[in-house]
């Protein structure tokens, strides 16, 4: 077993991933499990000519449904398999142009931040008691 507190090192080096909360098991599986319980990858993409947003929209609609993007375009893949060069082909036949394309994989933190609510990592306030949730790991 290995116990941490660092979500990429258990996201490579385990074969199962369990997350302790106030001392409950609240998941448990492989990591590409517990990440398909969070969701499916999302493709952002922001435009060069914000007028072609809603175009850009609807040329996203075809590989998923939509989802926030604070800038741009966001949608959900509806399949794991469609690649990002099939978007940027889309994108490219259509003649819009993209400031910023990104592929976002489900992690460990938004597994970790689904189940407890908060995120393990990268919290810049100074905590008044011990965290009270980690994870604990199978290594591979």
């Amino acid at each position: 077993f290995l116990t941490t507190q660092y979500l990429e090192e258990a996201d490579v080096l385990a074969d199962r991933v369990g997350i302790i909360d106030h001392g409950h098991i609240v998941a448990e599986g492989t990591t590409d499990e517990l990440k398909a319980q969070v969701g499916r990858p999302t493709v952002e993409a922001i435009p060069d000519d914000p007028d072609e947003a809603p175009r850009l929209a609807e040329i996203l609609s075809r590989f998923g449904d939509p989802c926030g993007s604070i800038k741009g375009v966001g949608v959900r893949l509806r399949t794991g398999e469609t690649d990002l060069a099939d978007v940027v082909r889309a994108l490219d036949a259509a003649g819009i142009e993209v400031a910023n394309l990104q592929l976002h994989q489900p992690t460990l933190d938004d597994v970790f931040l689904a189940k407890t609510g908060r995120s393990l990592e990268g919290s810049d306030e100074e905590e008044t008691e011990p965290p009270r949730a980690e994870l604990a790991a199978e290594p591979a």
